[in-house]
């Protein structure tokens, strides 16, 4: 029994790592794929609503991929799942979704129902905040 639990925990670690790994690549991979539609938009003329829309969310889902890698590192090193750091990441990810919404003159029902998830889960953060002990 004991040897099956260390090898469960050796797997559950090798995935962790294996995540880890996917994400880096994946943060290296958005970093390069920003500075070239950076450099792109660098001329004479103004950048249009799309390009600086796809600049942005191309930022905000980089931010989100290195909070996602700092939430699988933070959960090796310590052996348990950050729970606040999950709440932070999926707030950020509606927050991505309200701004392109907004941008993109989308419906208004759709940014009512994001901003009611948004609501919630930061109900959820107050509420693992104030009564969970880290």
């Amino acid at each position: 029994m004991e040897h099956d639990k260390k090898y469960l925990e050796l797997l559950l670690v090798f995935g962790e790592i294996l995540v880890a790994i996917i994400i880096i690549v994946t943060v290296i991979v958005s970093s390069f794929q920003t500075l070239i539609m950076i450099s792109g938009m660098i001329k004479i003329a103004y950048p249009n609503k799309s390009d600086i829309l796809e600049l942005i969310d191309m930022a905000i889902l980089l931010l989100l991929a290195l909070d996602l890698l700092r939430t699988v590192i933070v959960g090796i090193a310590e052996r348990q799942i950050p729970v606040k750091n999950i709440i932070e990441a999926a707030m950020i990810v509606i927050v991505r979704e309200m701004i392109v919404n907004t941008l993109m003159n989308g419906s208004p029902l759709y940014l009512i129902y994001l901003s009611i998830s948004f609501l919630m889960i930061s109900l959820a953060f107050i509420f693992i905040s104030k009564f969970i002990k880290d």
